[in-house]
This record gives structure tokens, C-alpha cells and sequence, in this order.
């Protein structure tokens, strides 16, 4: 008991500090053909699905989209901060990594088209035979978090699940940082 109890408090005192990393994006990053590949995708698409909003996509403020991420459960804002990024990826990616390690669970609502296979076997989220198919957690804020940053700098240092541990979470958020650090 008292080595659970010690377990407990150090997986505390590391994630409190994991949280509170001080991370900027480089002022003169040197971004590589995938990153700048995977930028003018997203754009593409932006402009060809949201043809009558991309404006107002392009405006949402980094605040508005991280509240998404972090407590709104509609399907649709993760469709639109994917777009957004590709204009504002220098406001959020740091904000994004912090993120990683954060396992609090928001939900998702609307989103009939999207499968994430662990989430249809616990019976979180409905199949309907078809979709897009994702490995990272969406209804968490790690989960996010990591599919943001796979889809806008097209890097993949692995996936969020359901049951990522801890210390999953922080190897992971450990190779975005040194991505971050590397550009």
C-alpha cells in the first residue's frame, strides 16, 4: 500500500511539471516539405469544404479552439480546428503538446462518420459500417491534442487511446517536444 501510495505521488509531482512546460514556437522555424505539405493541404481543403466560412474559421482566437478541445464534445469543432491550425499552427502547437499528457475525458457528440475502434467496443461511440477511421482518443484532450499535431505537421510519433498510461503519454509528449525543438 505504501508503494502505491509513493507511486501515486510521484506520478502526481510529474505530471504538474509536465504541465507547466514552458514551450514557444521557433520565430524563424525551419519547416520541413512534409510540414509545409501537410500546412497546404489542410488549406486546400479548408477552402473546397468551408468555401462560404473559411473566414470565420481562419478568426476563431487560439482561446476559442483550445475551449473546444477541452470541454466541447460536438465532432464538428475538432473538424474545424484541424482547418484552423493550418492558418495559426505557430499559436497552438506548443499549447497542443502541453497538452499530451492530459487523459481528461470531454465526450463526443455528432459524429456519425468517425470511427474509433475502441471507443465502438466499450459501446462509447455507434458504428455505422462506414467513416473515416482514427487511432488517437478523441474524446480526450491527449487524444486531440495528438491528432492536431499528426494532421498539421504530418509527423506520427504515435497514437492516444483509451488506455495510454502516464508514462505513454509522456514518451510521446517528449518526442513532439524535441520535433518542436528541431525545426
Amino acid at each position: 500500500m505504501k508503494k502505491l501510495f509513493l507511486f501515486l505521488i510521484f506520478t502526481n509531482l510529474l505530471f504538474s511539471q509536465t504541465n507547466k512546460i514552458n514551450l514557444g514556437f521557433p520565430k524563424e522555424p525551419k519547416i520541413s516539405e512534409k510540414f509545409q505539405a501537410s500546412i497546404d493541404n489542410k488549406k486546400n481543403e479548408v477552402y473546397s469544404i468551408y468555401q462560404n466560412n473559411v473566414e470565420g474559421i481562419k478568426n476563431y482566437t487560439v482561446e476559442f479552439i483550445l475551449d473546444k478541445i477541452d470541454n466541447n464534445k460536438e465532432y464538428g469543432y475538432l473538424m474545424e480546428a484541424e482547418y484552423w491550425i493550418a492558418f495559426n499552427y505557430d499559436k497552438i502547437i506548443p499549447q497542443l503538446i502541453n497538452r499530451i499528457v492530459n487523459k481528461k475525458e470531454v465526450g463526443l457528440v455528432n459524429s456519425a462518420d468517425l470511427i474509433i475502434l475502441e471507443r465502438i467496443e466499450s459501446g462509447d461511440l455507434q458504428s455505422y459500417g462506414h467513416g473515416f477511421i482514427v487511432n488517437d482518443d478523441f474524446f480526450t484532450i491527449a487524444g486531440r491534442a495528438n491528432r492536431l499535431l499528426t494532421v498539421i505537421t504530418g509527423e506520427n510519433f504515435g497514437s492516444v487511446s483509451m488506455n495510454s498510461s502516464p508514462q505513454d503519454l509522456l514518451m510521446l509528449q517528449k518526442k513532439w517536444i524535441a520535433w518542436l525543438q528541431n525545426i
